[in-house]
């Protein structure tokens, strides 16, 4: 095999499986992020359908952490002051009923 320029060749190819090795890298750290962002949005459905106030806004954009804090503590001052609801927005239950 004649290759004229034999170092250049094969710097080339070291730089070109590095960044293999760096894609694949990144793709098993997106693979993981996806898992643990599905785990996650398991767990805050069933915190939203014990009563949680729903986050998202237009278009599936988060509203500011301000604002969400904001409306959960409008969400408990009302639940506290209607007694037909029973829980607070974590799914506390605020009294019991016999």
């Amino acid at each position: 095999m004649d290759i004229a320029d034999r170092i250049g060749t094969i710097l080339e190819v070291n730089e070109v499986l590095t960044k293999r090795n760096l894609m694949m890298n990144l793709e098993d750290k997106c693979q993981t992020m996806e898992l643990a962002i599905d785990r996650f949005m398991i767990k805050f459905d069933a915190l939203r359908q014990k009563g949680l106030p729903n986050p998202l806004v237009i278009n599936d954009r988060f509203m500011p952490h301000g604002d969400y804090n904001k409306k959960i503590r409008e969400v408990a001052r009302d639940q506290t002051n209607n007694y037909s609801m029973k829980g607070m927005p974590t799914g506390k239950v605020l009294y019991q009923t016999f």
